[in-house]
């Protein structure tokens, strides 16, 4: 129903145009309105377009009024839902919403159902910031109890977006019997961003048959700079699509999005072909298929209403409009099998004015049945000028049977420049294959500037022009690469030096040093910041690693028979990984080196795993002269010029020497200070009580930490003459290691001899001395054989739970500025993602929070989870009241979980005010938050990888040897498994071995190392290829081979190191 409410206040008459139903069953369902007065003039406009009276809504009332979009999460629990009908009653600084007449929110069938978000749309006039949501029902229907979890209320003129927790029942049976409760801002949840401003859109449809379109039309707004509004529907239900859009209609819309500036450049208007009578003729022809278009304004029209009614209208024709492009796409489907899609493909195109938005690759110029094996299909895109194109999106639906698609190349040529742009892709766009993903975004490879048009049509179709071709080609090998740069908070972690970073990719490809410089008034990086840098450099494919070059001297030691002409070994231990154990390398003349008093010095390459904690050095044994005494060992970082010394001055041999080893680790010393502490470690193995627990074999661990690894330890001397008995603890003392700092994890396994190998489990133990500190590692498993998975390795986390009660040390910085300190008390709250801390009073004892002065405080309390963000007030010591205006500038918060040390950074800079109580207080969100190696470990679960292994069908493929793989992750390696089965003959010529092994996550795979141990006469094997899969997430990582593993051919290898196909 129409209204108009006209009210006469003396000589004043005020209008209130409605134009909105007041129904349940019409418009957004409600029957209560709030009106603004428009001005009389507006009124008198009106009637001369129309001669009706009856005003439209437009901005002038839009802009007195804000739109509230409401989403209400009905909670998860059982029995959730409700049929009660239900209201809601907004509150904000300046008015309310109506108790009276509350906003009825049931217009929706099947509305508030378990597990279900709802959302509505209401409007109200100057309601000022929110500050309580009332919301309830009345209690009707056959189920009428409510869980309600949240309410979200977007108010974009306000650019707020808040978030109204709840997590309770309306019910009078449940809880505290309430349905109806007032509902409070969670702060800390508020998105705020920048406000949207209305726009008013006039559409008008053909007067042609058949011109209008019952499809969800959208609109987006482009201003300059390619500055443009998300993509904004502009019916809001089914029955608006069947109104608006008729033949010869003219539709108006007031519509809310980012202000874009006075300049409105060009809009992209479209359908998504869906309805009755989808086409729509909207002053263009429908003979391309297209469904979406790009317009450019040709005049700009500024209307002023006078006070008596009359409409001054100016008009300027628009100088200097963007064109319109005509875009030649040609794309290029692999020629391999199963490359080709019956999915719809969809494309974007962006450059530096702006992008296509994305459009559907409909119809194919020149084949009826596109994107085909080996196939090249060809469209046209018609768009506003992009200027240089730079990258491309491309996506399909993953619709139809054969779906999966390996995408050669695209090429995009703009026909009024003359210029062509391709983009390598050589990608899977499959949810089966690769990395499953749908969706890809390429930058551009090369740029073709075509100097004869004739030829052009010759350039596209082919990926490689020839050298007589007359045209110009620059290779454009650039993409952007985004830095985020955390400076450490270690003493002394601050540099003023410029700063570089060289990425290296596969084939020795690499891009040349990319300054990260500061941008303008900052002189350096400092201790615990964090700076974000784009930087563009040439593409180098897959970035495989970050390497450091080292400059590395091993010094022999002058005692007699100190040199050697045995295999040396060397793995490097540091703060952010270690390195697979190095063979040091040997000129071809091997009596030169490792002789006595002799320095030998070679140069390594390593993964930057900085700083140095640690290394391992290893002798097999071999050769004329197998002992060799080891006096130190020197590495230099030939960048940073630092140097960490290793001091050994032993032998390292089986028959020489007080330790009679092969092996040894060394801390690394730096300025005289060793970087890693000595310890000793006390393990003790809890064998089951369940029947044929013990075991009679042989046991072994290694012990991963913070520092590394332990490498292998026999489990030999334990306090129990017989070892690893059923319901029996059995300990074993290892002296003398060096700490691994917080351990996170166990390897053990036994080697199966004995007449009853199989061994249950229940726990190990490990305390390190040192620190005082014991680590549990669970079990409950067999390592047998013939139970459970037949496995006899096992890899345990650490499970040290939580503790109840967690200390927190809050760590505040006053700022150096004139008045910042404060002679009262402060208090904190920690909003953690768990839970809320209480209230932290943070005594002024002993003159603190001076200016400039850090102060720290330790409290107990539960484990709050991670730290989201605190509360903090300023409080008087005694509860008087204040009588003048008193503020502390607190610059900056850290707190610091010290059992597990991870650490939350808070950016303050604010004058906190002094009150008498505690209803006064500012909130922060943490900026920055540093992870410890012991909370990261304590995550890790077991998973089970699925290994499929491909012999090649070669003659000769197949192999009788023992095959082993090494998986290495991002979070660690599986340790050395033999893949074997029970009554199989595995690894024969074209046939697929599968096998399941479980260890902890190892996060994204690097690569894996196979090989076999050359046992029996048809040892020889030919690899195919590798496929591993994580059971737990379904991601499957591919290892191409395709090499033979055979001492007899080839290279000779019968190990190889297999990196992942992307």
């Amino acid at each position: 129903m129409n209204y108009e409410i006209v009210v006469v206040t003396g000589d004043v008459m005020y209008y209130f145009p409605c134009n909105r139903w007041l129904a349940v069953e019409e418009d957004d369902g409600q029957i209560a309105r709030e009106l603004v007065p428009v001005d009389e003039a507006f009124m008198r406009k009106d009637e001369d377009e129309d001669g009706t009276g009856g005003a439209t809504l437009g901005l002038e009332q839009k802009s007195m009024s804000t739109t509230y979009t409401l989403k209400i999460k009905t909670g998860e629990k059982e029995y959730a839902g409700t049929d009660a009908n239900v209201f809601a009653i907004l509150f904000g600084e300046n008015d309310d919403t109506g108790e009276k007449s509350p906003l009825f929110l049931s217009f929706i069938t099947n509305k508030f159902e378990q597990g279900q978000i709802n959302e509505f749309t209401v409007e109200a006039v100057d309601l000022g910031d929110l500050e309580k949501l009332r919301i309830g029902h009345d209690n009707s229907g056959g189920s009428p109890g409510w869980f309600l979890d949240w309410v979200e209320i977007n108010a974009p003129s306000q650019g707020q977006k808040i978030r109204f927790p709840c997590g309770r029942w309306l019910d009078k049976g449940e809880d505290d019997g309430a349905i109806v409760r007032d509902l409070y801002p969670a702060e800390l949840q508020t998105e705020v961003y920048t406000p949207f401003v209305p726009y008013e859109i006039k559409i008008f449809t053909s007067d042609v048959f058949a011109a209008g379109t019952d499809a969800d039309v959208f609109i987006v707004l482009y201003g300059q700079n390619g500055l443009g509004t998300q993509q904004k529907h502009l019916c809001v239900n089914e029955r608006e699509r069947r109104l608006y859009f008729e033949r010869g209609a003219e539709d108006m819309f007031i519509v809310e999005l980012e202000d874009i500036g006075d300049v409105i450049e060009k809009i992209r208007i479209g359908h998504d072909n869906r309805g009755t009578n989808p086409g729509w003729h909207l002053d263009r022809s429908e003979d391309d298929g297209e469904t979406v278009r790009e317009l450019v304004p040709s005049d700009i029209i500024t209307q002023k209403l006078l006070r008596d009614g009359t409409l001054k209208t100016t008009e300027v024709e628009v100088e200097d409009a963007l064109e319109t492009h005509t875009y030649k796409v040609s794309v290029r489907t692999g020629d391999m099998h199963g490359a080709g899609t019956d999915a719809n493909v969809f494309l974007t195109i962006y450059g530096d004015l702006g992008d296509t938005g994305e459009r559907k690759l409909a119809k194919s110029e020149n084949s009826k049945n596109k994107f085909e094996r080996g196939q090249v299909d060809r469209f046209t895109i018609e768009a506003v000028d992009l200027g240089q194109v730079s990258k491309i999106r491309i996506r399909h639906d993953n619709s139809m049977v054969a779906a999966d698609w390996y995408l050669d190349q695209v090429e995009v040529q703009d026909v009024e420049t003359e210029e062509v742009y391709m983009f390598l892709c050589e990608r899977w766009l499959s949810k089966k294959k690769e990395d499953k993903q749908l969706d890809r975004t390429f930058f551009i490879k090369k740029y073709t500037k075509c100097s004869h048009p004739q030829v052009l049509g010759w350039i596209i179709s082919s990926p490689m022009a020839s050298a007589d071709t007359p045209h110009f080609v620059r290779n454009v090998n650039l993409i952007p690469y985004h830095f985020t740069l955390s400076t450490g908070v270690d003493r002394d972690a601050s540099t003023t030096a410029r700063v570089y970073v060289i990425i290296m990719g596969p084939n020795e490809v690499e891009t040349d040093r990319l300054w990260l410089d500061l941008p303008e008034g900052k002189k350096s990086l400092n201790a615990g910041g964090m700076e974000h840098f784009v930087c563009y450099g040439t593409d180098v494919g897959e970035i495989k690693r970050v390497e450091v070059i080292y400059s590395i001297t091993v010094v022999t030691g002058d005692t007699q028979y100190a040199g050697t002409d045995t295999n040396i070994f060397l793995t490097v231990f540091g703060a952010n990984g270690s390195t697979e154990e190095m063979l040091l390398p040997k000129r071809g003349d091997r009596s030169v080196q490792f002789e006595r008093d002799q320095e030998d010095t070679f140069t390594l390459e390593i993964d930057d795993i900085a700083p140095l904690k640690k290394i391992r050095v290893r002798i097999d044994g071999s050769g004329c002269r197998p002992d060799w005494f080891l006096d130190r060992i020197l590495l230099r970082n030939l960048t940073t010029e630092e140097e960490y010394l290793f001091t050994y001055e032993n032998w390292l041999s089986k028959t020489k020497g007080p330790k009679r080893t092969k092996v040894c680790e060394l801390p690394a010393v730096v300025d005289d200070e060793e970087m890693v502490e000595k310890t000793s470690y006390i393990v003790q193995v809890q064998t089951s009580d369940v029947g044929g627990a013990g075991t009679d074999a042989n046991v072994f661990l290694i012990l991963f930490g913070e520092y590394g690894d332990t490498g292998t330890l026999a489990l030999k001397e334990s306090t129990n003459r017989n070892k690893f008995e059923r319901k029996m603890k059995d300990v074993f003392r290892f002296p003398d290691m060096l700490s691994l700092g917080e351990l996170s994890k166990v390897r053990v396994w036994h080697d199966n001899k004995g007449p009853a190998p199989g061994w249950h489990l229940e726990y190990i133990d490990v305390k390190d001395e040192a620190m005082d500190q014991t680590f549990r590692f669970p079990c409950d498993r067999w390592l047998a054989k013939n139970e459970d998975d037949r496995q006899i390795i096992r890899e345990l986390a650490c499970a040290n739970n939580d503790s109840i009660d967690l200390k927190y040390e809050i760590a505040t910085t006053t700022a150096n500025t004139d008045d910042a300190s404060t002679s009262e008390n402060t208090w904190i709250v920690l909003e953690g993602r768990k839970a809320r801390s209480k209230e932290f009073v943070l005594e002024n004892k002993k003159k603190k929070f001076l200016c400039g002065a850090t102060d720290s405080f330790e409290f107990s309390s539960k484990h709050l989870g991670e730290i989201a963000g605190i509360c903090l007030g300023h409080v008087t010591k005694d509860g008087k009241k204040v009588k003048k205006e008193v503020f502390w500038h607190v610059l900056e918060v850290v707190v610091t979980e010290m059992e597990l040390g991870n650490k939350y950074f808070f950016f303050c800079d604010a004058q906190i005010p002094l009150s008498a109580k505690k209803d006064h207080f500012m909130t922060f969100e943490c900026y920055k938050s540093v992870e410890s190696f012991a909370s990261k470990v304590r995550k890790l679960v077991p998973v089970k990888y699925e290994i499929i292994i491909i012999t090649g069908d070669v003659k000769g493929a197949g192999t009788d040897a023992n095959v082993f793989i090494t998986i290495y992750g991002v979070n660690g390696d599986s340790g050395r498994r033999q893949l074997r089965q029970k009554f199989r003959n595995l690894f024969e010529r074209g046939k697929t071995d599968r096998f399941v092994l479980e260890m902890l996550d190892l996060g994204e795979l690097l690569r894996v190392k196979v090989e076999h141990d050359g046992s029996s006469s048809n040892c020889g094997w030919f690899l195919e290829c590798v496929e591993v899969t994580n059971t737990a997430n379904s991601v499957t990582t591919i290892f191409q081979c395709g090499k033979w593993l055979d001492a007899q051919k080839a290279d000779g290898q019968i190990l190889r190191v297999l990196y992942p196909r992307y």
